[in-house]
């Protein structure tokens, strides 16, 4: 499993380009602003074909090059609960995000609910709905290998924010109390920001003293 990713835009947001092997069929995950170069190295290093955008919800640091791909014809693919920010991506918070320019909105071409598969070769990401930073927050469980892209949901060292519009700070509170139970602990984490590769058992330890 290829897992590779880099960190840009005004708050620092991971993008990833996951893929079962080189020549394969790859995810883009949340692209963020600044991103496109990045990835279309990544995608050429590894002789890999875009098969889809895959957002982990639809805060506007995580979808804000959505558009970028779908314009070369990459169809997105987004958790449902976060619809109308995929179409019209909302900065909401000017403190964090610069009052940048308006974004354009993309039409996902498959909205995702709980255990829709995502499947890349042999790779099967399991979709598990994560609500509570936003409604269509997903975490995706690949079993076999180990690995989870769990969005803002939980970092290396924290848990994702519930001020902004929409969250639901006991949604969360249910959503990794989930997590944590039924996610392997040496499950290997890649969250929306910060640090990833570190084990959700070492998450953990610190997402409790938010819970």
């Amino acid at each position: 499993m290829i897992i590779r990713g880099g960190t840009f835009g005004p708050v620092a947001t991971n993008t990833y380009v996951v893929a079962e092997r080189q020549g394969g069929e790859a995810l883009i995950v949340d692209p963020a602003m600044g991103s496109a170069r990045w990835v279309e190295e990544t995608l050429a290093r590894f002789e890999l074909t875009p098969l889809a955008v895959y957002a982990t919800h639809g805060h506007w640091d995580h979808v804000v090059e959505n558009h970028v791909w779908a314009d070369r014809g990459v169809p997105v693919w987004a958790g449902a609960g976060d619809l109308d920010w995929l179409r019209a991506p909302a900065p909401f918070n000017p403190a964090l995000f610069g009052n940048p320019p308006p974004t354009p909105g993309v039409e996902p071409a498959r909205l995702l609910n709980e255990g829709d598969v995502l499947e890349l070769g042999d790779l099967r990401l399991v979709l598990i709905e994560t609500p509570g930073h936003s409604p269509g927050c997903l975490v995706a469980h690949e079993a076999d290998r180990g690995e989870a892209l769990v969005g803002d949901l939980v970092f290396a060292q924290g848990v994702g924010r519930t001020d902004f519009p929409r969250s639901d700070p006991q949604a969360m509170l249910s959503s990794l109390k989930r997590t944590f139970a039924e996610l392997p602990g040496a499950t290997r984490i890649y969250p929306g920001h910060g640090p990833w590769g570190v084990s959700l058992a070492e998450a953990e330890t610190f997402a409790r003293m938010f819970m």
